[in-house]
């Protein structure tokens, strides 16, 4: 059986260049359409993603088929390539960032099978504790979604060094905060004020995981400091725990 669980536009593109025949080419095109719903994509897009995948079977000829086919999946490649032209990386990277959790609660909280090396024990000592162990898990997270991600880059300011949690590029970056039972409110939004204006970057990403869920209202949290530095885009991700 076919392993059909697309995870990103960059995955799907290589699914479809690797797919080796018509049997596992077609296996395929139901997930990728899948995926791309959950993206978004029109219902008439999705007809256009139909139209591009569909290839002539000739019964007399192996050959042709297999011609047909490769064809078939240079359109499909063509059209996800195009889908990815057209989407911002920002809202692409805040659609992955605030569905962190379902990836937590994937990892710890999902029973595993019964016949697995891993059980429930081996997790339960697996707990995010503070601010190193966020960016440890954020990293492994996105890493195969962004195979060029960097955990703790120094980037140089001209008046000093500041060091990077995650660096996706030059223009993309994220800070990572895990509230503790110490921390106070002002003191975080003191520590993000600062950063806004340390790092370079247009995009900065402030991925909160707030453990001790001392902001007692995110939405108004997220308004108070996106697009509040001229030049730069703010996005503010809060994650509050359910167990933790």
């Amino acid at each position: 059986m076919f392993n059909t669980g697309i995870t990103s536009m960059q995955d799907a593109v290589a699914r479809v260049k690797n797919a080796k025949d018509s049997k596992e080419f077609d296996f395929l095109l139901p997930s990728l359409r899948d995926f791309l719903k959950t993206l978004g994509v029109e219902s008439q897009r999705l007809l256009e993603l139909e139209q591009r995948a569909y290839y002539p079977i000739n019964e007399y000829s192996d050959k042709d088929t297999q011609i047909n086919l490769n064809a078939a999946k240079k359109r499909v490649i063509e059209y996800l390539e195009q889908i990815m032209d057209k989407m911002p990386k920002d809202d692409w990277l805040l659609m992955v960032l605030d569905n962190y959790y379902l990836f937590l609660e994937s990892l710890l909280e999902r029973t595993p099978h019964k016949r697995g090396g891993i059980q429930k024990e081996h997790l339960a000592g697996l707990k995010i504790r503070n601010e190193y162990d966020v960016q440890y898990l954020l990293y492994a997270y996105l890493k195969p979604l962004c195979p060029l991600v960097r955990a703790e880059v120094n980037e140089d300011t001209g008046y000093g060094t500041v060091r990077t949690d995650i660096f996706l590029d030059a223009d993309h970056v994220i800070e990572v905060k895990c509230t503790r039972s110490s921390t106070k409110l002002k003191k975080l939004t003191e520590e993000i004020e600062a950063d806004m204006v340390h790092y370079h970057a247009e995009h900065i990403y402030f991925f909160i995981y707030d453990k001790e869920k001392i902001i007692e209202n995110p939405l108004l949290f997220r308004s108070t400091y996106e697009n509040k530095v001229k030049g730069k885009n703010i996005h503010i991700i809060i994650h509050q725990p359910k167990i933790l």
